[in-house]
């Protein structure tokens, strides 16, 4: 049961937790290892017994890392494919908000985006409500904002595309893209983003160069072709996650 990926969570939005377990679980086996709880474990902390989970690898991750994902940017060991750059070079110096409630994936988003575009500017909220005060703060000087659809909290807090509304009917023109794990991109179409991403983003550089790319020079098109759009990515989308689990 501790390995399920899903289980229903206490939150306002009920959006669900336990997906970490079954992601470790399915890297782990990735690497021809396995994980398990350590059931013998104790904290030492007078009724809080803490728990450890144990995992076990035939090869050290380095010679996994070495030998496999590198390889995926190699071509023959002739061509770095890293330093592809897809259409044209991202714009320098753009001022960018994200907006999540995790913390972790904040800082990661931080981390990745300065692999490929150092020189941006980026400012972190953990909700819609401190990204409207940002953005009134800085005189709407944001180029490009994401914003996550759902902010968990105690309080309920203003969803992804309650929050975009807002921006668009306080005037704010820049770029928004939508973010989520779920297939909320007609919503947040709907409420004035100019594009939308399925979370987690892309940590490989090409790959996020052409995610930039993409939500920094997508139009927004009829509705015919958005939805033709839409159903492309999102079967991309459940391909690549197929493949990753």
């Amino acid at each position: 049961m501790l390995f399920q990926k899903y289980q229903e969570s206490l939150d306002l939005l009920s959006q669900g937790t336990g997906i970490g377990l079954f992601l470790c679980q399915n890297l782990v086996e990735l690497m021809d290892g396995q994980i398990y709880l350590d059931e013998d474990y104790d904290s030492g902390l007078p009724g809080r017994p803490g728990s450890r989970f144990v995992v076990e690898l035939k090869a050290p991750p380095g010679d996994f890392l070495t030998n496999g994902i590198t390889s995926m940017l190699k071509d023959d060991g002739k061509n770095d494919k890293s330093s592809e750059v897809f259409g044209q070079e991202l714009p320098k110096n753009i001022s960018v908000l994200f907006v999540d409630d995790d913390p972790i994936l904040r800082k990661l988003f931080s981390r990745t985006l300065r692999t490929v575009a150092p020189d941006w500017k980026i400012r972190e909220a953990s909700n819609g409500e401190t990204a409207l005060q940002l953005v009134e703060a800085n005189n709407n000087q944001f180029d490009l904002i994401f914003m996550d659809m759902y902010m968990a909290a105690v309080e309920k807090q203003l969803l992804g595309t309650e929050a975009v509304e807002e921006l668009r009917h306080r005037g704010v023109k820049c770029r928004i893209c939508g973010l989520s794990a779920n297939d909320k991109e007609m919503e947040f179409l709907a409420a004035g983003a100019d594009a939308f991403c399925f979370k987690p983003f892309p940590c490989e550089k090409v790959a996020l160069r052409q995610e930039l790319s993409r939500v920094l020079c997508a139009e927004r098109g009829s509705e015919r072709n958005v939805a033709q759009d839409h159903e492309e990515r999102k079967e991309k989308h459940e391909c690549d996650r197929r493949i990753a689990f």
